[in-house]
C-alpha cells in the first residue's frame, strides 16, 4: 500500500488512478467542511469538484514534502471564499445582508448606520494610495484577490496583505462602540 506522499507523486506524474485515490480519501471530508460553512449541499458538491479540478490542473506544482491534507483544505477554503464573494456580488444577497443588518435598528441607529458608512469612507481615504486602491477594488468593485493581482500586476499575497492591513486600520479607527463594530462586521467581513 502506497503512502499519501507516494500517491501525490503519482498524481504529479499524471496518473489518474492516484488522483482517484486522493479523491476517494478527501471528497467526503471536503464536502462536510464546505457544507459546514456554506449550508448548501449543491455548493458543497461544487467546492469538492472545483477543488479537485484545480488540484489536477496544478498537479505538477504540488510539493509532496508537505502534508497534502493541508494543501487540499487550503484549496477548498479558497474555493469557498470565491463562492461567498460571488454571492455578495449578486444583488439578492446584498439585499438580504442589508435587511438583516438593519432589521432590528430604530431610526436613531439607522442614522448611526449612515454615519458609519461616511466614517468608513473617510478612513479609507486615509489609507496609503496603493492599499486604498486595492481595498476599493476588492470592496467596491468586488474583484477577487487574483483579479486585483492581475489588474495591478502584483502577487495575490500582496493583495491579501493589503486587504488585511486595510481592515485592521479601519477597525482600529472605528473604536470600540458595539453598534459600530457590529455594522462594520456586517459591511466588510
Amino acid at each position: 500500500m502506497k503512502t499519501e506522499r507516494e500517491i501525490v507523486e503519482d498524481v504529479k506524474m499524471g496518473k489518474a488512478y492516484a488522483f482517484d485515490k486522493l479523491y476517494e480519501i478527501y471528497c467526503t471530508k471536503l464536502y462536510y467542511f464546505a457544507f459546514s460553512i456554506l449550508k448548501s449541499s449543491e455548493d458543497a458538491e461544487e467546492v469538492v469538484q472545483t477543488t479537485f479540478l484545480k488540484i489536477w490542473e496544478k498537479r505538477q506544482s504540488i510539493d509532496s514534502k508537505y502534508a497534502f491534507k493541508s494543501f487540499v483544505f487550503t484549496v477548498a477554503h479558497n474555493v469557498i471564499v470565491d463562492i461567498l464573494r460571488e454571492r455578495l456580488k449578486e444583488q439578492k444577497y446584498r439585499e438580504i445582508i442589508l435587511n438583516k443588518a438593519t432589521a432590528n435598528y430604530n431610526m436613531e441607529e439607522s442614522i448611526e448606520y449612515g454615519d458609519l458608512l461616511d466614517c468608513v469612507q473617510q478612513i479609507v481615504q486615509e489609507l496609503p494610495p496603493r492599499k486604498k486602491e486595492i481595498f476599493q477594488l476588492s470592496r467596491e468593485k468586488h474583484l477577487s484577490y487574483s483579479e486585483i493581482a492581475e489588474k495591478l500586476d502584483i502577487s495575490v499575497k500582496t493583495v491579501e496583505n493589503s486587504i488585511n492591513y486595510s481592515l485592521k486600520f479601519i477597525k482600529s479607527r472605528l473604536g470600540s462602540d458595539s453598534l459600530v463594530i457590529m455594522l462594520y462586521i456586517a459591511l466588510f467581513l
